[in-house]
């Protein structure tokens, strides 16, 4: 080969390798100025984020950046490689509530973000994460409704039950009591025991295997007094005939719905007061304690001195407070005298009456706040163990439709 041909050869290869040099190097360049907006609009009332990082992902290199949040801050911005990222946040929330705050999780997440141009920007909606969260009450319909004619209709009173954790839990086994004693009523019962249980004679339990009954989170599932269409007998009424649960009553108001499961009564008949005045809560019992179990080893003997000067005696059950997750007082609203929970269980009250006997509580629920949402999009409700802060009293019951 000629010379000259070599050192046109030469220079060829150095200009392609030159070339190709710059175009590897524009493309490890190519890098985006992005913006992340973060939007706190499902969270509701005073909160303050803190220690909030956003990691980003690609997930082709699986090379993650991460980029800081400031407090207080809307937006956070960072540089990134060309490529798909999956951006996870999470950050520590308080809440305040009542004028104390209330320490959860705050998170977001969001897949297939295409990164490819010199400024990107893109959203995260937060979502509410509590480690502690469980089922809770959501709704109690207790008043029952009055028919067209104004007569009183008791059969569709119902309990509707909220998962409010980011976890599927599982209904199978819950028990659902409420109290012997009246918070209308004040009395200095023997042996006081409140502080360490809660006193019921009327306990149910919803059956199943342990793993029969899945509850998604954010979802809710209803537990009927009678798990009928009471709009058949009464106009104002509303169809409980697909209710996940009914109650097992006494005989003479009992109406079986052969296509929903019943609840197992552990003792006697768990019979809504329409007023209110009693306090109600759901727990579990601890493994390997089966109800007869329980009756064993908590029956006791409660007195109190009546306003005639006499010795009352009655016999209840104790249920431990550590065996409890939610409970609620629930009164009237000129007529509450006490809480009959320890206060580490509920240190307030609701209602749907405003007086004794009040012929206007018909129809009205008492319905537990929403005060953000979780990862699905479904509703975090809100449960300071204050249910005066934590429910709406006298609302319109929402299976009312």
């Amino acid at each position: 080969m000629k010379k000259s041909s070599l050192i046109q050869w030469f220079f060829f290869g150095l200009m392609v390798f030159s070339l190709s040099s710059c175009m590897k190097d524009e493309f490890l360049e190519s890098r985006s100025n992005v913006t992340i907006e973060v939007d706190k609009s499902s969270i509701q009332g005073e909160y303050k984020i803190t220690n909030a990082t956003i990691s980003l992902q690609e997930i082709n290199s699986q090379v993650t950046t991460a980029a800081t949040l400031v407090d207080g801050a809307d937006t956070a911005k960072t540089s990134l490689s060309y490529g798909t990222y999956t951006a996870t946040l999470e950050g520590d929330i308080s809440m305040k509530i009542d004028g104390t705050d209330k320490k959860m999780k705050v998170k977001a997440r969001k897949s297939g973000i295409v990164v490819n141009a010199e400024n990107t920007t893109f959203t995260l909606q937060t979502f509410l994460s509590d480690p502690t969260a469980n089922f809770v009450f959501k709704e109690i319909f207790f008043t029952g409704t009055s028919t067209p004619e104004g007569k009183l209709y008791n059969g569709d009173k119902y309990f509707l039950i909220h998962n409010n954790s980011s976890d599927t839990l599982y209904a199978d086994g819950l028990f659902f009591a409420h109290s012997d004693f009246l918070t209308i009523t004040k009395r200095d019962y023997t042996p006081d025991i409140m502080n360490e249980a809660f006193s019921s004679g009327d306990i149910f339990m919803i059956p199943g295997t342990g793993k029969q009954y899945p509850v998604n989170p954010g979802e809710d599932f209803v537990i009927a007094n009678n798990a009928i269409n009471h709009k058949e007998s009464n106009a104002n009424s509303f169809d409980l005939s697909k209710a996940d649960f009914e109650n097992e009553l006494i005989g003479t108001i009992n109406i079986d719905n052969p296509n929903v499961p019943n609840t197992i009564n552990v003792v006697g008949n768990l019979l809504m007061h329409n007023q209110g005045y009693r306090s109600f809560v759901m727990g579990r019992l601890p493994e390997g304690t089966d109800a007869a179990k329980f009756k064993q080893d908590n029956a006791y003997t409660y007195s109190y001195i009546a306003a005639n000067g006499a010795t009352m005696k009655s016999d209840s059950f104790k249920i431990p407070n550590n065996y409890i997750i939610d409970a609620v007082n629930v009164s009237v609203k000129s007529g509450f005298e006490w809480l009959v929970t320890a206060n580490t269980l509920d240190m307030g009250w609701t209602y749907a009456g405003l007086v004794k006997v009040d012929k206007e509580r018909f129809n009205k629920s008492i319905t537990r706040k929403t005060i953000g949402a979780l990862d699905n999009g479904k509703p975090f409700l809100k449960d300071t163990n204050n249910s005066t802060e934590d429910f709406t009293p006298a609302t319109s019951p929402s299976l009312n439709k």
